[in-house]
C-alpha cells in the first residue's frame, strides 16, 4: 500500500481503523433494509486497496469483511464486504460510478473460483466543497438507454461455442466462417481431413478478394505452427489444388516449404550428428549429403516437383532423378 500523504485521507484511515468507529459510521450510514442483513460483529477490517495506483491520489478506500444473512433463512451466513470510498477531493470525480465498477471488479476477481461471488456493498463518503454531489454514482444513468445498461452491464455475453457449430454453417462464402472452421479443427488429431473437406468452390469465392485471400494465407501460417497432421506437404497441397490462380497456388505452397526447410534442418542435424559420432569429416559430409536425400526422398513421395526438391535441398536434378528411379523400382511402389 502506498504512503497516505494528504491529511483528509490519513485522518479517515485513522479512524475507520477503529472497529468500533468503523461500526458506528455503518449503523449510521447503511439504509435500513441493509442493516438487518448484516451482522457487524463480524466487520474484520481488510488489507490492501483495490483503486488502481493512478487514482490513489484521488480516492481513498476501505475495505471491511463482514456476513450477511439470508433473508429467508437468517441461519444461511454469507461472507461479503462493506466497501467504503472516500473522496476529499475539492472538485469530485466526474467518472466516479465507473471508478468504483473497476475498483469492486478488481475485488470480485479474487473470489472468481469460489462457489459464489461475495455481494459488495459500496458507499461514497464526501465532504468536498460542492454540494450536493454534482455527478451519478448509478451506473445504469451513464448509458443512453435503460437497455444499453442492461445488457453491458448485466447481461452475459454472447458465447460462441465452435464446438457446437456444424460445419456446414460455418463453410458459408464469408472469411470469418473460414477462420472459425480453422480454429474449430485446430486441434484435430489429423487436420488433413478437415483441409480436404474444404469446399473449393468456397475457397475460390473468397480467394477472389484480396482480403478472403489474405485470410487463408494466415490460416494457413497458422496450421504450419500448431496443427498436426501426418503428411503436412499434402496437407498444404490439398488447399492449394482447390484454388484457381497458379500465384495463389504458389503463396500456399511457399508456407509449406518453411515445413520442408524445418525438415531439412532436422535432416542435416542428424547428418552432423551422425559425422561427430563417427568423428570425422567425411562422415560429417556423408551424414549431410544422408540427410539431404531423406528429405528429397520425402518430398518425392509427397508428389512434390523436381524444381521444388532441388530448389529445397540443393540437389542436382540428375541426384533427384535417380531418387525417383530408387523409389520407382523399390518393392514398396
Amino acid at each position: 500500500m502506498s504512503q497516505i500523504t494528504d491529511p483528509h485521507d490519513r485522518c479517515f484511515r485513522q479512524l475507520m481503523t477503529n472497529l468500533d468507529n468503523a461500526r458506528s459510521f455503518f449503523r449510521r450510514y447503511l439504509i435500513t433494509e441493509l442493516q438487518a442483513s448484516i451482522d457487524l460483529d463480524t466487520l474484520e477490517l481488510q488489507e490492501g486497496s483495490k483503486v488502481t495506483q493512478a487514482f490513489q491520489q484521488l480516492h481513498l478506500d476501505m475495505l471491511y469483511r463482514v456476513d450477511f444473512k439470508n433473508a429467508a433463512d437468517p441461519s444461511q451466513i454469507q461472507p461479503g464486504y462493506l466497501y467504503c470510498i472516500v473522496e476529499h477531493q475539492s472538485t469530485p470525480d466526474p467518472a466516479m460510478a465507473v471508478r468504483l465498477w473497476q475498483y469492486k471488479a478488481a475485488l470480485l476477481t479474487e473470489h472468481v473460483k469460489d462457489d459464489y461471488l461475495p455481494p459488495i456493498h459500496s458507499l461514497v463518503f464526501y465532504h468536498g466543497q460542492q454540494t450536493p454531489y454534482p455527478y451519478t454514482l448509478d451506473l445504469r444513468s451513464c448509458f443512453r438507454t435503460p437497455q444499453q445498461a442492461e445488457y453491458t452491464l448485466q447481461g452475459p455475453p454472447q458465447l460462441i461455442d465452435l464446438g457446437q457449430k456444424p460445419d456446414q454453417e460455418l463453410l458459408a462464402s464469408d472469411s470469418a466462417g473460414l477462420f472459425s472452421y480453422f480454429f474449430k479443427h485446430v486441434r484435430d488429431e489429423d487436420v488433413y481431413a478437415a483441409l480436404e473437406a474444404l469446399p473449393a468452390k468456397k475457397i475460390q469465392a473468397i480467394a477472389q478478394h484480396p482480403n478472403g485471400f489474405y485470410t487463408l494465407k494466415v490460416l494457413m501460417s497458422y496450421y504450419k505452427l500448431r496443427a498436426n497432421t501426418q503428411e503436412p506437404l499434402k496437407a498444404f497441397m490439398v488447399v492449394a489444388d482447390k484454388l484457381e490462380s497458379d500465384e495463389q497456388r504458389e503463396a500456399i505452397m511457399t508456407i509449406g516449404e518453411a515445413l520442408l526447410q524445418e525438415g531439412m534442418q532436422k535432416g542435416l542435424q542428424q547428418g552432423r550428428q551422425e559425422g561427430v559420432r563417427k568423428g570425422m569429416q567425411e562422415g560429417i559430409q556423408q551424414g549431410l549429403q544422408k540427410g539431404l536425400r531423406t528429405v528429397a526422398t520425402n518430398m518425392i513421395q509427397q508428389g512434390m516437383s523436381v524444381e521444388l526438391i532441388q530448389k529445397a535441398t540443393g540437389l542436382t536434378s540428375e541426384e533427384i532423378q535417380t531418387l525417383i528411379q530408387e523409389q520407382s523400382s523399390s518393392p514398396t511402389h
